[in-house]
C-alpha cells in the first residue's frame, strides 16, 4: 500500500511539473480588491487549486464530525436500550404477564 501511494504521489508530482513548465509563458491580468497584477497563469492556477483543497478540507472536517456525533448518539442509545433489555429479562415471570 505504502508503495502504491508513493508512486502515485510520484505521477501527480510529474503531472503538476509538467504543467508548470507546459503553462509557464502566458500571463494574466489578475484584479483583487484594490489592484491589479500581472502573473504567469499557473500561478493562478495553484492558487485556484489551493483555495480548493482548503474548502474541500473543510467540507470533510464539517463531515466527519456530524458523523462521530450521530455515531456519539446511537451508541447512546443503544446502551440505554440494552440496559431495557436487561432489565427485562431480570422480571419475574409474574410480573412479565401483568405486562
Amino acid at each position: 500500500m505504502i508503495i502504491l501511494r508513493a508512486f502515485l504521489i510520484l505521477v501527480v508530482l510529474a503531472i503538476i511539473i509538467g504543467f508548470s513548465v507546459y503553462n509557464a509563458g502566458p500571463r494574466v491580468d489578475v484584479d483583487l480588491i484594490r489592484a491589479q497584477y500581472n502573473v504567469p497563469l499557473v500561478v493562478v492556477v495553484y492558487w485556484s487549486f489551493l483555495a480548493g483543497m482548503l474548502v474541500a478540507f473543510l467540507l470533510a472536517i464539517s463531515y466527519i464530525l456530524k458523523m462521530q456525533s450521530d455515531r456519539r448518539s446511537e451508541r447512546l442509545a443503544r446502551k440505554r436500550l440494552e440496559m431495557e433489555i436487561s432489565a427485562l429479562r431480570n422480571r419475574t415471570i409474574e410480573k412479565l404477564d401483568q405486562l
